[in-house]
């Protein structure tokens, strides 16, 4: 049974799934896919011709999640956002729908958005990221698997940061960030890897030691990149996170130093 506080506006259209708590001063508009058991605790907005929420998702005070971006370019076309299971959106996030072109935001699952977040249009956030409070994402931006962004890191548009990368506090990311890279400063500097990231999510001590040797003749070798690759899949090729960081790179479109 869902639980509708009277001062909330729910649209007679809107789609609600089962055991949805929505407390006082809410907004949920006519085309909102809600799924079962989401959370808005209070004054939170869910709106968009195309914004489909799924499972035991949380809202706190002042998101607001859906709404037009912010692009020139849009000129009020039907795009999408489509959000997945068990995301916590804290105070006061914003996430706004794709862009023009009929443009698509997606947000996995397990991901926690601390307060003030910003996710722009048409940006991709993977699966257990953690965004520490004032992250901003520009458009079009990918975030891969178990990333943690610290506090007012800002992220250029059209970059991606690779599974288990880890960006210190107040950095700007102009540049695309491989899986398993540790990186701060006011333009990214790639310093290591995420070694104390990794051994909370269990990694063995074999994997670490690959993923660091890996790291060290990509980056600190002085070797060119194609003969640093080659010789890491050489060497190294028989771990799965090793090719996650070489597929990473082949795939780059030349941004990374």
């Amino acid at each position: 049974m869902n639980k509708i506080h009277p001062s909330s506006l729910v649209h007679a259209n809107a789609i609600l799934g089962e055991d949805i708590e929505i407390g006082p001063f809410c907004t949920v508009g006519p085309e909102v896919h809600l799924g079962d058991g989401c959370r808005l605790i209070s004054h939170v907005v869910l709106d968009g011709p195309e914004t489909k929420i799924g499972q035991n998702n949380t809202f706190y005070p002042f998101c607001i999640v859906g709404i037009d971006p912010q692009d020139k370019k849009y000129n009020q076309e039907r795009t999408r956002l489509i959000v997945g299971d068990d995301n916590v959106f804290r105070e006061s996030v914003s996430v706004h729908r794709g862009s023009a072109g009929g443009g698509e935001t997606r947000i996995g699952d397990g991901n926690l958005l601390m307060g003030h977040v910003h996710v722009a249009h048409d940006c991709v956030l993977g699966n257990h990221n953690v965004l520490v409070h004032y992250v901003g994402l520009s458009g079009h931006v990918v975030i891969d698997d178990h990333v943690t962004l610290g506090g007012r890191v800002g992220v250029v548009q059209f970059h991606r940061i690779g599974s288990y990368a880890y960006i210190g506090g107040a950095s700007v990311v102009d540049k695309n960030v491989p899986p398993f890279a540790s990186g701060y400063g006011d333009r990214l500097d790639i310093k290591s890897v995420n070694i104390v990231g990794l051994k909370r999510e269990g990694f063995s001590r074999d994997v670490i030691r690959a993923v660091t040797d890996a790291h060290r003749l990509y980056f600190r070798s002085g070797l060119g990149k194609v003969e640093a690759l080659r010789q890491i899949k050489e060497t190294l090729g028989e771990f799965e996170e090793v090719r996650l960081f070489t597929d990473f790179l082949e795939a780059d479109d030349g941004q990374l130093n």
